[in-house]
């Protein structure tokens, strides 16, 4: 088995862990990689090493019985599957598995894996350990087979991929390949005997550990030597590639080879490089308060073997499923071995546990880092008790004493956190590499600094403290926090970072040592601080600013995540000014840039929807601008995003600056000669002002939006991301959807109007999310079986603005039908989409890495990257798999040429069609794609990561590979003519590298006939090699033309990559065609995948329909479109919903008012309502019998009873704010849903409320509407109104007596005409489990209410029979019924 490797115990300058009384094993190398295992340590590093020590001498006789006891245990791999149940010996406990059985199984933080209870290897061994400590020996279901020890806690019994555990939801559920692949493994022996299953082929391969301990002698003791760094600064790790190994002074030694030879232990010293031969001098620590910070260095002991192992292991999350290559390095390294003497001493024989292997450990943590880091930082640091590290002592970095770069205090108001006052004289105390740290964690103090070293980023003071919390790295030796990890884990690590709000800033060297050395030399007199290889930031990573680029890995989810830029001019009662919002949200995965500026009401109904529709991750504001109304929306509707004001004027531009900026910084140069006619995109010189031929102001009504996007542009610059993103020009203009609605035509067939929902509507109806936050249950979910990533995103945009124009929804649902009829051909299409990636993503990435601007300039460019073959490979495969994923798109086009002629649906036509046919709008890339094909051996770039272009391709390359061979043949000329001239056919060049084409003669040749030119460069016997000034020159020119081809194709990645941008237009084209595709093959799987009967919906134009001129709906036998159960697991009972229209006879009434029982199904009614209507506009079938109404132009929403309380709003405010926003925006073709208003105030205030509001909706507005209410004097109001009718929730009531406890009701959830008499909010009771004496008190209460209630009324009755001179008998009667139930 490979030797076990993790990030976790890769740097040998841990701390030892503090000894505990009672001595246990020594953790197993897959656990002692987790952070878990690490020893906690609240001691100083001194008082540990004593301890450690200490430890060692006690436990030093004991070693030597548990040696033996461990080699009587063992038998070596020759017994891998004997007796096994025999075998077990040490310190076995009952196994609550027997050998052979499949469990679950999961090391700590990472997930649950299939595995099969084994013995181990070498000793047989099943169990070991006692307590808390017990672990069992199991067999991975990999690919190849790997095994390990895992805690007994964490073992369950395996029952199938089938069971509901494994199910979404449940605990072992997972949609990773791997585990899936992991499952089938384990599924194949489910029913075969544990006898039979152990037969199976397992792991046997002995891990490192396991081999030596066989060996091991009794009282042998592991020495180690503290590695000699010579470097003045932090970096000199810098060069680990010029370690020098000097095997008779280091620090460790084979224990085979030491036991063989019964030979004392040999020792190894690793000897970096520096960057300075004067470093010796400065880098001996001085004695002042940060003296310590001069072991910054102590990370180069880790030797070149083992960085080149955790190189090659840890390149393996981004591919999970690749297996690891086995090799076993001749030695272990400096960095895994130190651990052992400060180990805790072992009561159990010393061997060595099975580690698991390191492709399987590898794979595991690409899943996630671990997610309980209780690692030594628990005690350490400001939060704990213990070890208090030299940042946390200085008073200058002490809370309430900072300053910011300005020496501003924290007490004053424009004190800025973001940067930090660091002073001279300390700045002048530590090293020349800390210096440059503390220079660079000034200016981004809010920011974690990932510092590159050499191969190693490392993380220092307050960041490594960050990084051992949340990431689970280890601290290094020190009294100073220090941690890190290779350069390999960047993706990962600065993921797990953002994603929990956290600015990560990369800090790369941007010079060779060479390079510096070259620098210092012009220098007239270089200073400490010069000899110093250059770090620079190369880009910093927030969570609204991801690009996913090679360094960061692939992204997590499909869905944008957006960056929301906003600047507010508050409203002016005085001159009666609205308030206006000017907006700029860019999703930085794609590069796409939405600009707006729009006046919103003093709810911010429409910044609300903004928020709802887009959701941002990250949210930018201007110091002091928006209104406290606005700051507290921000902070209530985002409390998860991260939020960050900018100061007026230097980071957050007014218009006219971010006009400016744009035009000096030529970030359109590429696309301003195609399209823009200038120097901006076309959106963006339609906002500035026509009078202004420069375009450098900005046009009334913009003014807000253009700072808005100078404060994007300002972040983005920050980020250093800012050129790759705007030189796409890819800027929408956002207006908001009731914005459009208000300027659209009256007809809804003439425009291209979108139904508007809002965001409280967005969450009433769980369009996106469930009231948990989850998306379980919600409309998208249900809908959602896209498989392009590009086509979630797409399928979202739609579900938030759904269509008006019955011609447009028609032709959607023909599509859906269209696609439906051609079964097969959507089954093969659906397999092809499934196989491309995010492409839309790609193009972003591709360009990002073409763009021309992103040059020299950039810091990014100068970078010394240690894994840049791995990062070419990452660009090419990412390349390749575009062209792959555009060829896939071009077969979906060639499976629907035979049967598009037939579609009904022009839309669909139009984007399986070329557009060369003519209707078409794919555009074809048959020729492009075919000149890519041959631009370059595709499997020969794979493979090395360097794209070598073929003949023809790339001219630059072309012209310097023709001027080589040129040379070659001069070159070979005149050898040719030099063996005429001596006579010696054995003449020929000798020499590599720099040292080529020497002319090598043979002895035999003599001196005399040497001619004079000839100059002798070296000699060997036999032999002289001579150059002249001919074959110098003609080497010269060689060399200079083979670094112009080297040159070329340097930089022939970059340019091959600017060439496919050029087409972005079509490429871009394609994207969203398929995605469209994606989404209608979505919508015609739900429509016939219903769980009842679909309908195509009959979209009506109110002005077509003579018997209905007024907008109604007609639904007959509804269902919930997520719903399919009910709560108790009975079939959804369906509902017909007749709103302005006469149905079963009744009145056509558009209000109607809902009454019921609680509980009885009014709420789910009205949400049906409304998503049957979305669905319907969508242009997807709808779970009913039929359905016809005339479009939708907005649903509002008053449902569920909330409050917020981060905003200061109760719950009767919120109730009334929604009600508002109805009121004043509701249009006659509006569907309004209303649930209990009123119920947060007074009895007769709500009552009183809800009647005027209801009569506000039918009466004046006349919109359609679903009212549901307990008031039941409401109901007697409107019991006679013509604009109201009367519905509610059939229930049966049986018992019904003096005694609620006797009463049952059975809930029909069944929509009839009519008002309810009664709530029966006293059944609720009871199913709340309220006592019983409560109850019935209430219910006493409750009757003595009506009594009053009903006396009221005869009274008020009496009264109107006296004053009444000729009553009739309808009045005596009802006289009558209230003296009988009175």
């Amino acid at each position: 088995m490979a030797k076990q490797s993790s990030l976790f115990n890769f740097f040998t300058k841990s701390p030892p862990p503090v000894s505990k009384p009672k001595p246990k094993p020594s953790p197993s190398p897959a656990e002692a990689d987790l952070p878990n295992s690490v020893e906690k340590s609240s001691s100083s590093p001194k008082e540990e090493a004593r301890q450690t020590q200490q430890q060692q001498q006690r436990s030093k006789s004991s070693k030597a019985k548990q040696s033996r006891a461990a080699k009587a245990a063992g038998g070596g791999l020759k017994k891998l599957f004997g007796d096994k149940a025999s075998a077990t010996t040490g310190v076995s406990s009952t196994c609550p598995f027997a050998a052979g059985a499949l469990v679950w199984a999961k090391l700590e933080g990472h997930p649950w894996w299939p595995c099969m209870v084994v013995p181990q290897p070498l000793t047989g061994q099943q169990m070991r350990g006692r307590g808390r400590d017990q672990r069992m020996h199991v067999h991975f279901f990999d690919e190849p087979p790997t095994r390990g020890w895992v805690s007994t806690k964490y073992v369950r019994e395996y029952q199938g991929s089938d069971s509901s555990d494994v199910k979404p939801g449940g605990v072992f559920f997972s949609c990773k390949p791997v585990i899936r692949r992991a499952m089938e493994l384990a599924d194949k022996f489910i029913f075969d005997s544990a006898e039979k299953r152990l037969k199976m082929p397992l792991c046997t391969d002995p891990s490192d550990e396991e081999e030596e301990d066989d060996e091991e002698e009794e009282d042998m003791e592991v020495t180690v030597d503290k590695s000699t760094v010579t470097d003045e600064e932090v970096s000199d790790g810098d060069e680990k590639k010029s370690e020098e190994v000097k095997p008779p002074s280091g620090s460790r030694h084979s224990l085979r080879s030491s036991a063989d030879k019964g030979s004392k232990a040999k020792r190894r010293r690793i000897v970096v490089a520096s960057d300075s031969d004067e470093s010796d001098e400065d880098f001996k620590p001085d004695q002042a308060a940060s003296g310590s910070e001069e072991e910054e260095e102590e990370e180069a002991t880790v030797s070149s073997e083992e960085e080149e192992k955790e190189s090659s292991q840890e390149s393996e999350p981004d591919s999970p499923v690749k297996p690891v290559k086995r090799k076993r390095p001749a030695e272990k390294s400096v960095g895994k071995k130190a651990k052992a003497p400060s180990a805790a001493p072992s009561a159990a024989p010393k061997r060595a546990p099975a580690a698991i292997a390191a492709d399987t450990k590898s794979r595991l943590s690409a899943f996630s880092a671990p997610d309980s880091f209780d690692s030594q930082a628990n005690g350490a640091g400001a939060g704990g008790g213990g070890t208090t590290w030299d940042h946390e002592k200085l008073e200058w970095l002490q809370d309430g004493r900072r300053k910011d770069g300005k020496r501003r205090r924290q007490s004053e108001d424009d004190y800025d956190p973001t940067t930090l006052y660091v002073p001279e004289d300390f700045l002048n105390r530590v090293t020349p590499g800390m210096r440059r740290w503390w220079q660079l964690k000034a200016g981004m103090f809010d920011t974690v600094l990932f510092y590159k070293v050499g191969k190693f980023y490392e993380l220092y003071h307050m960041d490594a403290v960050v990084a051992v919390n949340e990431l689970g790295l280890t601290f290094m030796k020190g009294s100073w926090a220090h941690s890190g990890f290779p350069e390999i884990g960047f993706a990962r690590f600065s993921d797990v970072l953002v994603q929990k709000g956290y600015k990560v800033a990369r800090v790369e060297q941007t010079e060779t040592p060479e390079m510096m050395e070259a620098r210092c030399k012009t220098l007239a007199r270089p200073t400490k601080y010069d000899r110093v290889v250059r770090r620079e930031v190369c880009r910093v990573i927030t969570r609204g600013t991801q690009t996913y680029s090679v360094l960061d890995g692939a992204p997590s989810e499909s869905q944008s995540r957006f960056l929301l830029v906003v600047k507010e001019r508050a409203e002016d009662e005085s001159s009666g000014r609205q308030r206006s919002y000017g907006v700029c949200f860019a999703d930085t995965s794609v590069g796409c840039f939405h600009l707006g500026q729009f006046p919103d009401d003093r709810h911010c109904s429409r910044l609300r929807t903004l928020i709802a529709r887009f959701p941002p991750a990250e949210v930018l504001y201007e110091k002091g601008n928006p209104s406290a109304e606005t700051r507290k929306i921000l902070k209530a509707s985002l409390s998860s995003a991260l939020q960050e004001g900018l100061n007026a004027g230097s980071q957050f531009w007014d218009a006219q600056k971010t006009l400016k900026t744009l035009a000096e910084e030529n970030y359109f140069e590429e696309t301003s000669g195609e399209e823009s006619g200038g120097f901006l995109p076309p959106l963006l010189k339609r906002m500035t002002s026509e009078s202004d031929s420069l375009s450098l102001t900005p046009k009334e009504g913009y003014e807000l939006a253009l700072s808005a996007l100078g404060g994007c542009v300002f972040y983005l610059k920050k980020c250093l991301v800012d050129k790759e993103l705007l030189s796409m020009a890819n800027f929408e203009e956002y207006v908001p959807v009731d914005v459009e609605l208000e300027k659209a035509a009256a007809s809804f067939s003439q425009t291209r109007q979108r139904m508007v929902l809002d965001g409280v509507t967005l969450a009433n109806l769980e369009i996106f999310q469930n009231g948990c936050g989850g998306s379980e249950g919600t409309l998208l979910e249900r809908l959602d079986t896209c498989c392009t990533p590009f086509g979630k995103r797409l399928l979202k945009q739609w579900l938030c603005a759904p269509l008006c124009n019955p011609a447009s929804v028609g032709d959607r649902l023909d599509a859906a039908e269209d696609l439906m009829g051609a079964q097969a051909t959507a089954t093969e299409v659906t397999e092809l989409l499934k196989k491309l990636p995010d492409l839309e993503r790609l193009l972003s990435k591709i360009h990002g890495i073409g763009t021309p601007l992103k040059g020299p300039d950039h810091p990014d460019s100068r970078a010394v990257l240690y894994e840049e073959v791995t990062y070419s490979k990452r660009k090419i495969a990412d390349f390749l798999s575009a062209l792959e994923g555009f060829k896939t798109m071009q077969e979906i086009t060639s499976a629907f040429a035979p049967v598009s002629g037939g579609f009904r649906s022009a839309l669909l036509r139009q984007i399986v069609s070329l557009k060369s046919e003519g209707s078409g709008l794919f555009p074809d890339l048959s020729a492009e794609l075919q000149r890519w094909e041959t631009a370059f051996d595709h499997q020969k770039a794979r493979t090395t990561g360097v794209i070598t272009p073929k003949a023809g391709f790339d001219p630059d390359y072309d012209q310097a590979l023709a001027g080589i061979k040129s040379r070659e043949r001069d070159l070979q000329d005149y050898l040719e003519r030099q063996r005429k001239r001596l006579g010696c056919k054995s003449m020929a060049y000798w020499g590599t590298g720099r040292n080529r084409f020497q002319m090598e003669v043979p002895d035999s040749v003599s001196e005399r006939n040497i001619p004079e030119e000839y100059e002798v460069k070296s000699t060997k016997k036999g032999w002289r090699r001579y150059v002249t000034k001919e074959s110098e020159r003609l080497f010269s020119e060689l060399q200079g033309l083979e670094e112009k081809r080297d040159a070329a194709l340097k930089d022939c990645m970059r340019r091959l990559f600017y060439n496919f941008d050029k087409n972005y237009g079509d490429w871009k084209t394609a994207v969203e065609c398929m995605a469209v595709l994606d989404v209608l093959l979505a919508f015609s799987r739900y429509s016939q995948g219903g769980d009842g009967p679909m309908t195509r919906p009959q979209v009506v134009l109110p002005e077509e329909d003579h018997h209905a001129a007024a907008p109604f709906i007609d639904l007959v036998g509804s269902r919930h479109p997520c719903v399919t159960k009910t709560f108790f697991g009975d079939d959804f009972i369906p509902n017909d919903v007749f709103i302005g229209c006469r149905g079963n006879g009744e009145s056509d009434a558009r209000c109607v008012l809902v009454t019921g029982p609680n509980m009885g199904g009014k709420s789910t009614l009205m949400r049906q309502c409304g998503l049957v209507i979305i669905l319907a506009q969508l242009g997807c079938y709808v779970p009913a019998e039929s359905l016809r109404f005339t479009p939708v132009d907005r649903i509002f929403t008053r449902l569920g009873a909330s409050d917020r309380i981060m905003a200061g709003e109760s719950t009767f405010y919120v109730e009334l704010s929604e009600t508002a926003s109805i009121l004043h925006h509701a249009t006659r073709h509006s569907l309004v849903l209303l649930d209990e208003l009123g119920r947060g105030t007074a009895t007769y205030d709500g009552t009183a409320i809800a009647s005027a509001v209801v009569k506000e909706l039918a009466e004046k507005i006349c919109c359609r509407t679903l009212f549901s209410t307990h008031y039941h004097s409401l109901v007697e109001d409107y019991a006679k109104s013509p604009a109201v009718r009367l519905g509610h929730m059939a229930c049966m009531v049986e018992n019904e007596c003096e005694d609620p406890s006797q009463e049952t009701i059975t809930f029909l959830y069944k929509f009839v005409s009519g008002a309810c008499p009664k709530s029966y909010g006293f059944n609720a009771a009871r199913l709340a489990n309220l006592p019983e004496e409560v109850i019935q008190s209430g219910h006493r209460k409750a009757r003595e209410f009506e009594k009053s209630t009903i006396s009221l009324r005869l009274f008020r009755k009496l009264c109107q029979f006296a004053e009444d001179g000729a009553p009739d008998n309808a009045r005596f009667t009802s006289l009558v019924q209230l003296l009988h139930t009175l």
